[in-house]
């Protein structure tokens, strides 16, 4: 299916790049990279996203389109990456789905196929893994920039080269982008050695708001906008804030609950290879991958999170550890 898409690119005039919502490395460096590779071989290309790139990111680039339940596009064809449904889109679902011609390229296992031509590799560390596949087809050569995304989905959907989903193509395709050129200690300084005197201070604090399930094997961390607010920070400010818990000696998995709007909260699942959290997301409307999913809980959330953290106890032991 990669040719089809490949063939598809090769013919549009102008592609509209679509991610998931609330878009973490991968979504925005596959789509970068995939915006300069396709404005490289003359094509027109505009990235939507619901709102502002996160500070973080910024080096990937500034060109972009900040869209919502009423925009619309004039491009010929979608190139939706790092995405399992339309509905993983937000309000951005119905702008690409009016456009003609409609692309996926995706690792997610949960989430069924969708759009006119999808392509999409389980086995894969990350999206931009398959971009870089996709990138080779497109073009000899790849702009630097696009290379730097690239690496910047990769290493950030591994944790940086550190998680379980790691392969042997994972290392070779990052080999192949250093030898293209780009300067990798940047983006690491970036993601993971620079840091604001307030997030140290709030990540204490955070660690003590730590709840204990199932004999310490299940963690959670309720962390409502305010509480982060306090220390002059924004949710985008602290992404790797379900780590947290699941770092804790004996934890298995970690739930984050946080914010999404006055109603509603989205939920986090992080896990140690124990048993696929995607299957409890799923359970809530959500999905993911086996050691990282989400789902967003209405209602009554705590009775929601009472009802999760009974379905993952149940399933921490019939896993037999």
């Amino acid at each position: 299916m990669l040719g089809k898409i490949v063939e598809k690119l090769n013919k549009a005039k102008k592609v509209a790049i679509f991610t998931h919502l609330n878009p973490d490395g991968d979504a925005l460096g596959s789509s970068f990279a995939m915006k300069y590779v396709l404005e490289s071989i003359g094509k027109e290309a505009v990235i939507y996203l619901e709102k502002e790139l996160p500070g973080r990111f910024s080096y990937l680039g500034s060109e972009y389109v900040i869209g919502g339940k009423n925009t619309k596009s004039d491009a010929d064809t979608a190139l939706v990456l790092d995405c399992a449904t339309f509905e993983r889109m937000g309000t951005l679902a119905d702008t690409c789905r009016a456009v003609p011609c409609i692309l996926s390229v995706d690792h997610h296992y949960s989430g069924d196929s969708f759009g006119n031509w999808c392509h999409k590799e389980v086995a894969s560390a990350a999206t931009a893994q398959i971009v870089y596949k996709l990138a080779c087809r497109l073009t000899e050569d790849i702009p630097v920039a696009a290379c730097e995304a690239m690496y910047t989905g990769l290493s950030t959907d591994t944790g940086h080269f550190k998680y379980s989903n790691v392969t042997p193509e994972t290392f070779e395709t990052a080999a192949a982008l250093l030898s293209r050129g780009i300067n990798h200690r940047k983006i690491t300084e970036i993601l993971y050695d620079t840091v604001k005197y307030e997030k140290l201070i709030f990540m204490g604090k955070a660690a003590e708001r730590i709840e204990f399930f199932a004999g310490g094997r299940v963690a959670m961390l309720k962390c409502p906008e305010d509480f982060i607010g306090t220390y002059g920070l924004k949710y985008d400010d602290v992404e790797e804030l379900p780590n947290i818990a699941l770092s804790v000696v004996g934890v298995e998995v970690a739930i984050l609950v946080k914010d999404k709007d006055e109603t509603s909260k989205r939920v986090s699942l992080r896990g140690k290879d124990v048993l696929d959290v995607s299957r409890a997301a799923s359970m809530f409307g959500g999905g993911g991958h086996k050691n990282a999913a989400a789902f967003v809980a209405e209602g009554d959330v705590d009775a929601v999170l009472q009802k999760l953290v009974n379905i993952i106890t149940e399933n921490l032991g019939e896993s037999n550890v």
